[in-house]
């Protein structure tokens, strides 16, 4: 039976948010929404969930801490390789046998994300589940921590789609689609970021 305790829950902050604003100095994480930063809201959503949490995150580390233990992405993963790099880099200093990962423009996800995942890698003896909802929401993910070393692999082959690479270790998918309608809304514009204040 897998437990919160055995699971570490990675905050995925890396990114340069270039949907929400072009010149890349939107640090994404730290927008605030009804007053308080989205990694503030994704943390109380997690924290239930799992034991330890990281953050994955390239900038203003010494603001994230306050929500987890800060992890930039490792040297030789460096350049923006995408979320996978981010998970990769945590991956490294994570102790705990799973790892539930969620990006962090995710701040409304449910309160029983973990405990779904966790039924569907234990019923089909999986090493990945992630969310489906309206569409794949592949971050949204429970992993197996063995398998930091294959995912280290692939992104040095080049590759860096997440899709392909939860195919290739045969990660299940959990069906959402009874979750509400804003449960995995993602902010990606200013304007998504005004709808979502509404909630």
């Amino acid at each position: 039976m897998i437990s919160t305790q055995d699971i570490s829950g990675i905050v995925l902050a890396g990114g340069r948010a270039r949907r929400f604003d072009l010149s890349g100095q939107v640090d994404k994480g730290l927008l605030l929404l009804q007053g308080q930063p989205l990694v503030q809201h994704l943390v109380r959503r997690l924290r239930p969930q799992v034991g330890p949490i990281f953050i994955s995150a390239n900038r203003n580390p010494e603001q994230y801490v306050h929500w987890g233990r800060v992890v930039p992405d490792t040297v030789e993963l460096e350049g923006y390789l995408g979320p996978l790099a981010g998970l990769a880099s945590v991956l490294d200093q994570v102790t705990t046998p799973w790892a539930l990962s969620c990006p962090v423009d995710l701040p409304f996800v449910p309160a029983e994300l973990g405990k779904r995942l966790i039924k569907a890698v234990q019923e089909q003896g999986a090493v990945a589940a992630y969310a489906q909802a309206e569409r794949s929401h592949p971050l949204c993910l429970l992993l197996r921590t063995d398998q930091s070393a294959a995912l280290k692999e692939y992104l040095l082959s080049g590759e860096r789609r997440v899709m392909s690479w939860l195919h290739s270790i045969g990660a299940v998918e959990v069906d959402f689609r009874d979750a509400p309608a804003h449960a995995f809304f993602n902010i990606n514009t200013p304007q998504d970021l005004e709808t979502a204040q509404g909630w």
